[in-house]
């Protein structure tokens, strides 16, 4: 289907999902953000196993579940037999972008709820860039979780989009964040009042821009 075999669907999503597996699968991010007004936002995503195969936009055959296509590309033994195109053409679109955002921090240097002139995208929040975004929807928890890629300028379907300054990773089993994937550099993270939760992000974030200048020296 258009200028993507099924042999080269399943190179990308291969490689996507080895990547998934590094650098999502299991984890939490947590995005710092501010808006234009300098309000501080907090939001955390969950990615599991089961997400990936919505981020390619294939369609699986009906006995294949999310996790076992997930396990498929992983395993390297995903076949053209296991899959279909959408006939809308939207999983060419995700394959384009997929290994762009498919990374610790997802590329993303801004979020903002899907804008309502796009409700028809079946998603609540992006994050992304100029170049692509991830789709996310809420779990019900406080969290979101994956639900689709766009190849799409961010900034063209969100309402208000706030700027990310630093994006935190744990492991979905973990109760603090302790590792900085992302971090604007020479930002005052402890000029905004944290809640509680997250009181401690701001030293960690100062910890990690100490350790940072110094390996620069």
């Amino acid at each position: 289907m258009g200028h993507y075999s099924k042999k080269d669907a399943i190179s990308v999503v291969t490689k996507c999902a080895l990547r998934f597996k590094n650098e999502l699968d299991g984890k939490n991010l947590l995005f710092v953000c501010y808006d234009k007004t300098d309000r501080l936002s907090l939001i955390e995503f969950t990615f599991k196993s089961m997400n990936f195969l919505h981020m390619t936009g294939l369609v699986p055959d009906r006995n294949i579940t999310a996790k076992e296509f997930y396990r498929k590309c992983v395993d390297h033994k995903l076949s053209e037999r296991d899959f279909e195109f959408p006939e809308n053409g939207t999983a060419e679109l995700k394959l384009d972008v997929l290994p762009h955002v498919i990374s610790k921090d997802l590329s993303a240097r801004m979020i903002g709820d899907l804008g309502s002139l796009h409700l028809k995208l079946h998603t609540e929040k992006l994050a992304g860039s100029v170049r692509a975004c991830v789709g996310f929807v809420h779990t019900g928890n406080g969290r979101y979780v994956p639900n689709t890629v766009l190849k799409t300028d961010i900034r063209d379907n969100v309402d208000k989009p706030s700027r990310v300054v630093a994006v935190l990773r744990k492991g979905i089993e973990h109760r603090a964040y302790r590792e900085v994937t992302y971090k604007v550099r020479d930002f005052d993270f402890s000029s905004s009042k944290w809640p509680d939760e997250y009181g401690y992000v701001p030293r960690l974030l100062e910890s990690d821009r100490q350790q940072t200048d110094k390996s620069v020296i």
